[in-house]
C-alpha cells in the first residue's frame, strides 16, 4: 500500500477499469466544480462505483485528460482516464468549502502475474461469444490482453461483477474470474442461438440423420 491520499470524489453506477478511457458529459454543479478544481491544480480524482444505491469501498483514481467542450449554460464534456486501483478510507457526502464529496483513500497495488496460455484460452471463449452474439469487434489478440481490464466492459459482466472484477488485485485471479464467467455464459448464449435458428426454419426443408436409438 502507498501513502494515504486526500481526492475528491465523483460515485457513478459505472466501473472504470484501470488504463481505460471515458468521455463524460458533467452538468450537475458539484461535479463542474470538481472538473474545474481538478483541471486548475492537476489533481486525480476519484470514481467509485455506486450499486444498489450504495457507495462501494473500492474505487479506481482518474486523471483528467482534456475538457472536450464548455457550454454556454457551465456544461462540460471531458475525457478521463483510469490510472489505478484505490481503497476508500472515509467519503464525506460534501467538503469543506466545495461542493462535490471527497475522502481519503489509498493506492492499492496491482501484480501482473497473469499466464499467456489463460490469455490464449480467453481470447479464444471471447471469439466464440462475439461470434455468436454477433459482435463486429476484433478479438485483441495476446499482446493486447496484458490485463483482463481490457475487455471488461465487452464479456457481459453485471455492474456487480465488474466491480468485482476491479478488486482483485492479482491479473491471475482476474484472468481466472473471466474464463469461468465465460465458460459459465457461453452455454446459455448457445442455447438462445439454436432457439433462434430453429424459430427461423419455420417452413423449411431439413435433413436430419437418422438418430440411432438401438
Amino acid at each position: 500500500m502507498e501513502r494515504e491520499l486526500h481526492l475528491p470524489h465523483f460515485p457513478l453506477e459505472l466501473v472504470p477499469f484501470p488504463g481505460e478511457r471515458i468521455n463524460l458529459h458533467i452538468f450537475e454543479p458539484r461535479y463542474r466544480q470538481l472538473i474545474h478544481q481538478v483541471d486548475q491544480t492537476g489533481s486525480t480524482f476519484c470514481i467509485p462505483a455506486v450499486i444498489d444505491r450504495k457507495v462501494q469501498s473500492v474505487g479506481t483514481e482518474m486523471a483528467l485528460i482534456a475538457i472536450e467542450k464548455r457550454y454556454d449554460d457551465g456544461r462540460l464534456d471531458v475525457t478521463v482516464e483510469g490510472l489505478g486501483v484505490v481503497r476508500i478510507i472515509d467519503f464525506f457526502p460534501m467538503m469543506i468549502g466545495w461542493l462535490y464529496p471527497g475522502g481519503s483513500v489509498e493506492r492499492i497495488q496491482s501484480f501482473s502475474n497473469g499466464h499467456d496460455l489463460n490469455r490464449l484460452r480467453i481470447i479464444d471463449l471471447v471469439r466464440e461469444l462475439w461470434q455468436l452474439l454477433g459482435v463486429e469487434k476484433e478479438v485483441p489478440g495476446i499482446k493486447d490482453l496484458e490485463t483482463v481490464f481490457r475487455i471488461g466492459h465487452y464479456i457481459g459482466l453485471s455492474l456487480q461483477q465488474e466491480y468485482d472484477l476491479l478488486t482483485l488485485s492479482e491479473e491471475l485471479d482476474r484472468q481466472n474470474s473471466v474464463i469461468a464467467h465465460l465458460e459459465q455464459m457461453l452455454p446459455s448464449v448457445k442455447r438462445v442461438e439454436e432457439v433462434r435458428r430453429k424459430a427461423s426454419m419455420n417452413g423449411h426443408f431439413r435433413e436430419l440423420p437418422p438418430a440411432d436409438w438401438t
